[in-house]
């Protein structure tokens, strides 16, 4: 996840609930609690697919960025050491994954303008959260995730950290009490 936002074309995160849902479906992962997330990019995204080039960097080239999604859409670089760590199942480097890959499919090709802390403008507005929204709605969707579950066994079903699951009990919670 990279620290610098941008000013983007506004979304709701229902939309961005119906774009994760539709490329899960595209890809066959529809009923999967465990989004195999390496896969995806790399041989789903990559090789299968072609829609883009995946890329493992170091952290001379990367300096202190932990991924990058190309503005163009041309590629998707994950810093080696977080690509290390979602192989192996780390659960806060697979939502940087799937970060990444929600600039990807969000963020492509459309104008950006930086953003910065303090500036008015509103989540749904900038490309960090919407990134984060998709992450947590490709990696732990509403479909799987059932009242009785707590955040305990969201984290353990999808692969992610603690806070992520934390974050996204809270968020669904107050989904369904409204």
């Amino acid at each position: 996840m990279n620290s610098q936002d941008f000013v983007v074309p506004a979304r709701s995160w229902g939309n961005i609930h119906s774009v994760a849902e539709t490329i899960r479906n595209a890809i066959g992962l529809s009923n999967v609690p465990y989004v195999p997330i390496v896969d995806v990019l790399e041989k789903i995204m990559d090789h299968q697919l072609n829609m883009l080039r995946f890329e493992v960097g170091d952290h001379t080239e990367m300096g202190g960025a932990e991924g990058l999604a190309d503005p163009n859409g041309e590629f998707i670089i994950i810093r080696e050491d977080v690509y290390e760590k979602a192989v192996g199942g780390d659960g806060r480097a697979r939502f940087t994954i799937a970060h990444e890959l929600g600039h990807f499919f969000l963020h492509t090709g459309i104008p950006l303008a930086r953003s910065v802390a303090g500036d008015g403008v509103k989540p749904f507005c900038k490309s960090e959260p919407q990134a984060n929204q998709f992450a947590a709605e490709f990696l732990m969707p509403r479909s799987l995730i059932t009242p009785s579950m707590n955040r305990f066994n969201i984290a353990i079903n999808h692969g992610v950290s603690d806070e992520a699951a934390n974050l996204r009990f809270k968020y669904l919670s107050n989904l369904r009490a409204k």
